[in-house]
């Protein structure tokens, strides 16, 4: 990029925006804790929900002081390390990408790629959305996918769509990877042994869906970007745009003269990202070895980058500079992930989460299979509204489930397909989820922008959805 902007920064409008939506929704936690009595569940040593043992807690106290205290509580519970672990490897890629920006690697690799499919544009946006949807479903992976939102927001203003195409790209196609689970471990493989099923049971049914929203979601993106192609004014994201297209400049003179070496480190560094995030998922799929994703590709970038970056530039003192405020770009991420993470802190250290479950879940008895299935879909979206993370939702909720099922002639297949459902696809509308918010203030994208832009489609996937688990109940999944 020509001005002296990082390729990967946190906008102050957008940042500013979001944080007044997520201390608006910390608000709205806290005053649930004014109105619903604390309750909890006994539990197993691993937080596995022990079914009828819900009892209401008379002593619990929790202040109004420390709906304003949580994100700093955040640190000393188990989410602490989680934010912690985000917060470096958000701050390494943008390192990373500054470092690469600044060397020219993201000029060189994107001016490749509009080579090799410069009459096949769409062939590639297709290829792109089926890969990262491959990865979520099998894999898990969505919070890695901001590894490569830059590039592909870049790529999608080159070829003359817009930054919600390369949004689309990368958030939208992890995210409906991720809900429509094939072997996804964090989503479906821990609700599957929690709920002593095997994780290839219905896999057949899985795949159909695979099919069906991954033929939805390319032909929403396809269909946009042609607009966008066609009328660029007529994006939500025109003016900021035309900012960026300025600033990158594919025909510009590269800052360093081999262009080979320059192509060669960076795409090295990339074929290694992939190989460790495939054997990763492939170790933890048929091995039971977990190694986690997000440690792994933050080391990987921090050497690999900063490897790249030397011998690119053979300059080390450069080197460090500018991965250093490549870093620095991005630190405000680290609040937003605190704040989001507060929305869930406040509703479980006021103990009234269990008690959302017990009223909810004692609905489902003695009501139609049908109903019963729409309402755990609901059911799981009201608590993912709360808490994001898939695992920690399937310890939860899941042995509640698997115990109500039962008295309704529901499947627990069809159970946990009802909860991988509402986990995955609100990851990309719910103001709660931290990587969403974090990948709109990396794209200098408002909410309010990316809502109007995916709500339609938000609505035709809900429909969907339902009528795949009624499917389901009919076809005795």
């Amino acid at each position: 990029m020509n001005s002296n902007q990082n390729v990967l920064h946190i906008g102050k409008k957008t940042f500013l925006n979001v944080v007044y939506i997520l201390l608006g929704l910390m608000l709205g936690a806290g005053i649930l804790t004014l109105f619903i009595p604390a309750g909890a569940y006994s539990r197993m040593p691993d937080g596995t929900v022990i079914n009828g043992t819900f009892t209401y807690l008379n002593d619990v106290n929790y202040p109004i002081w420390r709906w304003f205290t949580a994100p700093f509580e955040v640190f000393l519970t188990s989410d602490g390390i989680s934010v912690i672990v985000i917060g470096l490897f958000l701050l390494i890629l943008g390192g990373t990408f500054t470092l690469m920006d600044k060397t020219g690697g993201i000029q060189v690799l994107i001016k490749r790629l509009i080579h090799r499919f410069k009459n096949q544009k769409y062939i590639l946006l297709r290829l792109v959305i089926l890969i990262f949807m491959l990865f979520g479903a099998f894999f898990g992976i969505f919070e890695e996918s901001l590894a490569l939102l830059p590039i592909l927001i870049l790529l999608s203003l080159s070829m003359g769509w817009d930054t919600m195409t390369g949004l689309g790209m990368c958030l939208l196609a992890a995210g409906f990877g991720f809900a429509t689970a094939i072997t996804n471990p964090f989503s479906i493989g821990i609700a599957s042994s929690l709920a002593d099923t095997k994780l290839l049971s219905g896999i057949l049914y899985r795949l159909f869906i695979f099919a069906i929203m991954y033929g939805l979601l390319q032909f929403f993106l396809v269909r946009y970007a042609k607009k966008i192609e066609l009328n660029p004014k007529s994006s939500m994201t025109y003016e900021s745009d035309q900012l960026k297209v300025k600033d990158f400049d594919l025909n510009q003179a590269l800052p360093y003269d081999n262009e080979s070496i320059i192509f060669k480190a960076y795409v090295t560094l990339f074929i290694v990202l992939m190989a460790g995030i495939i054997g990763a998922g492939l170790l933890e799929l048929f091995f039971d070895i977990a190694i986690p994703a997000i440690p792994l590709m933050a080391l990987i970038f921090l050497i690999g980058g900063l490897s790249c970056g030397f011998i690119v530039t053979k300059n080390l003192k450069f080197t460090f500079k500018k991965f250093s405020s490549g870093m620095l770009s991005v630190a405000p991420a680290f609040i937003l992930i605190l704040l989001a993470v507060s929305v869930k802190h406040i509703i479980t250290e006021s103990m009234v989460m269990d008690t959302l479950l017990y009223h909810l879940s004692s609905r489902l008895i003695d009501t139609s299979p049908v109903v019963a299935i729409i309402f755990i879909y609901g059911l799981v979206l009201l608590i993912q509204f709360f808490i994001g993370s898939a695992s920690a939702k399937a310890f939860l909720i899941i042995p509640l489930l698997v115990q109500l099922v039962t008295l309704v002639g529901l499947s627990k297949e069809s159970a946990i397909l009802a909860f991988v459902f509402a986990d995955g696809y609100t990851n990309v509308i719910f103001p709660t989820n931290g990587v969403l918010l974090i990948g709109l203030s990396m794209a200098q994208v408002g909410y309010s922008k990316w809502f109007k832009f995916t709500y339609k489609l938000q609505i035709v996937t809900f429909v969907l959805t339902i009528i795949f688990l009624i499917i389901a109940i009919y076809i005795g999944y």
